[in-house]
């Protein structure tokens, strides 16, 4: 059985989860149940992948579903931004925790 919980772009990614759930319940009502969930899904298919593409022998095509995720992400959090929804200061806070998983998915696809 994998140990996924002992990865650190797992914790990373748990932690961004945790902190995206904390600002979508301060949204306004518009955008909450849209373009909130949205994210909440995108954070939880991450997750998956991350679980996924640690129990594989070939880890390739399960960490490019990582990446794609953590590209949707990249944009909805630039689109809140850019609507309002989050202030500069939570849009740095959150684009620190996704381009730091980027950044761990890009070394983990060039390890394999």
């Amino acid at each position: 059985m994998a140990k996924y919980e002992y990865l650190t772009i797992f914790q990373k990614s748990y932690d961004l989860m945790v902190r995206v759930y904390q600002e979508i319940h301060n949204f306004p009502q518009e955008y909450k149940y849209n373009l909130g969930d949205k994210i909440k899904n995108v954070c939880l298919e991450l997750l998956d992948w991350i679980i996924i593409a640690n129990s594989e022998t070939e880890k390739r095509p399960y960490l490019k579903k990582v990446n794609q995720q953590v590209d949707r992400l990249r944009i909805y959090i630039r689109l809140c931004w850019s609507l309002n929804v989050i202030s500069k200061k939570k849009y740095e806070v959150l684009s620190k925790y996704i381009d730091e998983i980027g950044r761990m998915t890009g070394g983990w696809l060039k390890s394999n």
